[in-house]
């Protein structure tokens, strides 16, 4: 199996959380949580609000719940601003290498995706069960070193 942090567009998000949920029922992956989400004209991340707020999402669901938390920011503070500087000096990568700048990157301005934490055992099960959609894929535990040197380098709240 793998564990990954998969982000679905080009597809209703709707019909992709229907398809998650039918392979997750036969045994084809493990769903662990899904959100959808929508990237407005300026960048900013928002969660569809059946999801509820981001505080909320992250106590249900607390791994991938990091995750969206982090990237609802704009996009531009994600991969040019602090919390990119904050993992390129813990991760040593460039940019276009991190997990977690691929995946804010999949969901464009104005589009709408659905992000999901699955272990999956083969990738093509769901691929070929969303024809037409782009799916974008990490491995769980590159994201979750992201997430990590991010909050590391976090300025502290006072």
């Amino acid at each position: 199996m793998a564990e990954n942090v998969v982000v679905v567009t080009g597809a209703e998000p709707r019909e992709v959380l229907d398809v998650l949920g039918g392979l997750h029922d036969a045994g084809s992956l493990e769903l662990r949580a899904a959100a959808i989400v929508h990237r407005d004209a300026d960048g900013h991340l928002e969660l569809d609000h059946e999801a509820g707020d981001a505080l909320g999402f992250a106590e249900r669901h607390p791994r991938l719940g990091a995750l969206v938390t982090l990237l609802l920011g704009p996009i531009d503070t994600l991969l040019f601003g602090n919390q990119l500087v904050s993992l390129y000096g813990a991760t040593e990568q460039s940019p276009e290498e991190l997990a977690i700048g691929h995946l804010a990157r999949t969901v464009p301005a104005g589009g709408t995706a659905v992000i999901a934490d699955v272990d999956e055992p083969d990738h093509g099960v769901l691929d070929a069960k969303l024809p037409g959609a782009t799916v974008a894929r990490r491995p769980y535990a590159d994201v979750e070193r992201e997430v990590e040197a991010a909050r590391e380098g976090a300025p502290e709240n006072g």
